[in-house]
């Protein structure tokens, strides 16, 4: 296989707002990643459990059906080497002290630009290519 048919990384966006959602998606794809969307927990689950290449999650902390927080330790569970990036609108604070010391995990407070997202992915080990 040369470097040219490689597969492109895949990031799972888990985001209820469509155009939080919308925004998060072009964001990763013009920056060169394959996206994979979900607006639930359960729809992140069942996309992660169907697409062993994802390398990483972005995942909003106010999904309808359970905490974004809640979910990143689901996923840690099944995929303990998958990084994962919280968004969340209020404080990172409680956020940073609850995953302090988990390299894979980071916050991403929202609002935030492509530039922000593409940083908060850095930071835990995923670029584009």
């Amino acid at each position: 296989m040369s470097p040219n048919d490689a597969p492109i990384a895949a990031i799972l966006v888990v985001e209820d707002e469509l155009l939080v959602r919308m925004f998060a998606v072009d964001a990763l794809e013009d920056a060169g990643f394959r996206v994979l969307q979900a607006g639930t927990a359960a729809e992140a689950l069942q996309a992660l459990q169907g697409s062993p290449d994802v390398r990483a999650a972005l995942v909003d902390i106010g999904l309808p059906d359970r905490p974004g927080d809640e979910l990143a330790g689901d996923i840690q569970a099944m995929r303990a080497d998958l990084p994962i990036v919280i968004a969340s609108g209020r404080s990172g604070r409680e956020l940073r002290e609850r995953f302090a010391g988990n390299q894979r995990v980071t916050i991403l407070v929202k609002p935030y630009t492509a530039s922000l997202l593409l940083d908060a992915l850095a930071a835990v080990g995923v670029t584009a290519g």
